[in-house]
């Protein structure tokens, strides 16, 4: 298989399109046409993991942070990041890096962390992706076609129910005229026509595959459609998650539960001091900015990492604890989540999947 299978796999559980506009996330190094002998996970891109990926001959690095984040001022293999660059070239491994669009994906990261900590009804803490309304005039008779078209390219999905649409009956008109082709009537005469009105609903970043399978699955030569924009967000994806513990916890229990699920003794609380929790949010990452938020969706705990001492003093402020189980610990939980992602989409092919065991610990 190839790096541009293997990417193909990947945008489903995180598409790029959901990135935030700093970050820079995909196909890095390498060529998408690539055969793929073995795939690595790290969080980083160093020199030891790419040794690493020579010893296991894994020729695909997947990470999580992108290593090519700030523009490039040069390309010296003699120096520390050059020479990083010159033994991916001369070994011909590729690097794909998904960050923020894994971060904010339905299935990604944070919903991954939400499920370790045994959220439930869990959602995002942040707004989703926006969404657009799609209205086509279908002549009667074509509506399944279309449809199915349609919701196979992606629109129509809201939650875990696919093929969401609203269908009206009426009467179209046009009136063929020199040129034309048409599929219904004559040129020069009117033409009234038993038309169904579908309507659904379609991820904005998704707008260009829709309305392509949608002209191609259409019989008409020019085709009515409109596309609204919605005030309504997506509910499923976007950075963080909320969600209720299935019974509330002592605050002890409670950080115990969370040192089991993120082993690293220098994990730090703060914040608003409480006795019981219930409502928690879970944020991998730097999520200072987002303690606001956090405590206006309800959160009583706010799980993040890179907190300072005025996050900590606006946490007492705001009546909001927090927990920083560091950076690092947080996001590596994602690495076992992509592994059982791949074994399940790869189950019985030859493809060796690893974690990296030189994982990025900048901490003494």
């Amino acid at each position: 298989m190839t790096v541009r299978e293997i990417a193909t796999v990947l945008e489903k559980i995180a598409p790029v399109e959901l990135a935030e506009e700093w970050d820079n996330v995909g196909l890095l190094v390498g060529r998408f046409e690539e055969k793929v002998n073995g795939i690595l996970l790290s969080l980083d891109l160093t020199p030891e993991t790419v040794e690493e990926a020579k010893t296991l001959s894994s020729n695909l690095i997947i990470t999580h942070h992108p290593p090519i984040f700030k523009p490039l001022k040069n390309l010296r293999l003699d120096q520390p990041q050059g020479r990083l660059w010159e033994e991916l070239i001369k070994n011909g491994i590729s690097v794909y890096t998904l960050h923020t669009n894994y971060d904010r994906s339905a299935g990604g990261l944070n919903q991954y962390l939400a499920e370790l900590l045994h959220l439930m009804d869990s959602r995002p803490i942040t707004e989703g992706e926006t969404y657009l309304k799609l209205v086509v005039f279908i002549p009667r008779g074509y509506e399944e076609v279309v449809m199915e078209a349609i919701t196979a390219a992606g629109a129509g999905w809201i939650g875990s129910y696919s093929h969401c649409t609203f269908q009206t009956s009426g009467t179209g008109t046009f009136l063929p005229r020199e040129g034309s082709d048409p599929f219904l009537g004559k040129i020069g005469s009117i033409e009234r026509a038993e038309e169904v009105r579908l309507e659904t609903i379609l991820p904005a970043r998704i707008k260009g595959k829709v309305i392509h399978a949608l002209l191609e699955a259409h019989p008409y030569e020019e085709v009515a459609f409109d596309l609204y924009p919605l005030v309504q967000h997506s509910q499923t994806t976007g950075l963080g998650r909320i969600g209720v513990l299935p019974t509330e916890m002592t605050w002890n229990d409670f950080i115990n539960s969370v040192k089991e699920i993120f082993p690293w003794p220098h994990l730090r609380c703060g914040g608003f001091r409480r006795e019981r929790v219930r409502n928690v949010a879970v944020l991998g990452g730097s999520g200072g900015r987002y303690l606001q938020k956090a405590k206006a969706v309800g959160a009583e705990v706010l799980i993040t990492s890179d907190l300072g001492y005025h996050d900590f003093m606006l946490g007492k402020e705001i009546g909001l604890s927090l927990v920083d189980p560091g950076h690092h610990v947080m996001e590596a939980k994602g690495l076992n989540q992509l592994k059982e992602y791949l074994f399940r989409e790869y189950a019985g092919e030859d493809l060796l999947i690893s974690i990296s065991k030189t994982q990025v610990n900048p901490y003494f």
